[in-house]
């Protein structure tokens, strides 16, 4: 069995590196996502160490609302209304959809994301760690 190196997001880390994706203007931009509906749970981005690896999203949703900061692996989708999603799976689909347990990500800087592929209107990257609090 092959693993996948995971790629580590945190917005201390991109600033320590220098972060070079200026190259794609449109994913820079803070968390411009559409806000989740009521009631659905959203891993908020903190600052912080991130442990490899993190938790699945699925394991994160069981985690319940808290103040304890997780971190939690997966797979990044951006749809085209700006809503950030962290999703256990990528359905086999062009473009590849968000498959599996899923939650809304908060305060992530689309920036710190290497290697965000896009097709037509939906942007996506593979094996993403984030760092941050389940509410």
């Amino acid at each position: 069995m092959t693993t996948r190196p995971h790629r580590l997001v945190a917005p201390l880390l991109v600033l320590a590196l220098g972060a070079g994706c200026a190259a794609d203007a449109d994913a820079s931009d803070p968390a411009s996502s559409a806000p989740p509906a009521a009631g659905e749970p959203r891993l908020v981005i903190a600052e912080g160490p991130i442990s490899e690896p993190g938790m699945s999203v699925a394991e994160a949703l069981g985690h319940q609302a808290t103040d304890d900061l997780v971190t939690v692996t997966g797979a990044l989708f951006v749809d085209a209304d700006g809503t950030v999603r962290l999703c256990d799976a990528i359905a086999e689909s062009f473009p590849p959809q968000c498959g599996g347990d899923r939650i809304v990500v908060v305060g992530l800087d689309l920036a710190a994301v290497g290697d965000l592929q896009t097709e037509g209107e939906v942007s996506w990257a593979e094996n993403v760690t984030l760092f941050g609090s389940v509410e």
